[in-house]
């Protein structure tokens, strides 16, 4: 699996610039990747620190699974997850109807055991519906 510093020098070299949209249809396009992250995801700005992208990328290694509910379920969780598995390869299983990344060979316990915590709740699936609109 790719390391976050790898990902931050693939994106600052222009490695990847569009990129389908997990959960929503659509496509993601890689703005700026200087000091801040800068992503468009269906017509919406998402400005994301190095900090943050960092921070979420080990989310996902060590729970072994992360989902766009559990980010905020807005426009800037859906780019940062599809980001994600954009740049995840072979190494993260993407299930693009739940907008759920996991990591099907990952190594040892999960950080956060509880699975039901991946199952987004009705009101995060009714926003969700009304965000994809």
């Amino acid at each position: 699996m790719i390391s976050a510093e790898t990902m931050k020098w693939r994106l600052q070299q222009g490695k990847l610039t569009d990129f389908a949209l997990v959960l929503w249809d659509g496509v993601g396009r890689v703005v700026s990747a200087g000091d801040r992250l800068v992503l468009q995801v269906r017509g919406e700005r998402a400005d994301y620190t190095w900090e943050r992208v960092r921070d979420t990328w080990c989310r996902l290694q060590d729970n072994h699974a992360l989902t766009v509910d559990e980010l905020g379920g807005r426009h800037d969780a859906v780019g940062l997850v599809s980001l994600f598995a954009a740049l995840g390869e072979d190494d993260v299983e993407v299930d693009a109807v739940a907008g759920a990344l996991r990591l099907p060979h990952a190594a040892g316990r999960p950080v956060r055991p509880d699975p039901g915590a991946l199952q987004p709740d009705e009101w995060a699936r009714a926003r969700r519906r009304a965000d994809a609109s």
